[in-house]
């Protein structure tokens, strides 16, 4: 399944910080793009996972983005549907952020949540 942009009910946005972000960590690589997804994890039920990928999969979502691809599973896309990832730097820390309109609790360390 390709979704190319936004359409009304599949919606997965990176923003530029982000997507500079995942272009260099894609730098070098084989891969041309990543795979995120969610898995049971955590003291809250969910954890995200972010993995290189080049392959896909009959029931994965695809994003293009100008210099890589991102890839969703169908059923982790159920639950991160209309996201936003944002690359954040705070002083000398820096992380990839999800800002997911589905999620009801968050744990305290901010690695797993709930919907």
């Amino acid at each position: 399944m390709t979704v190319t942009g936004n359409t009304t009910n599949k919606h997965l946005d990176f923003t530029d910080s982000a997507q500079k972000h995942i272009k260099s960590l894609l730098d070098g690589k084989e891969e041309t793009g990543i795979r995120i997804g969610i898995r049971d994890s955590g003291c809250s039920g969910y954890a995200y996972f972010l993995e290189f990928a080049d392959e896909t999969k009959s029931d994965d979502f695809e994003f293009p983005f100008d210099d890589f691809k991102v890839l969703v599973d169908e059923k982790s896309f159920t639950f991160i549907n209309g996201t936003t990832v944002d690359f954040i730097m705070e002083g000398v820390n820096s992380n990839l952020t999800f800002i997911n309109p589905n999620v009801s609790a968050q744990c305290g360390c901010g690695e797993s949540f709930s919907i």
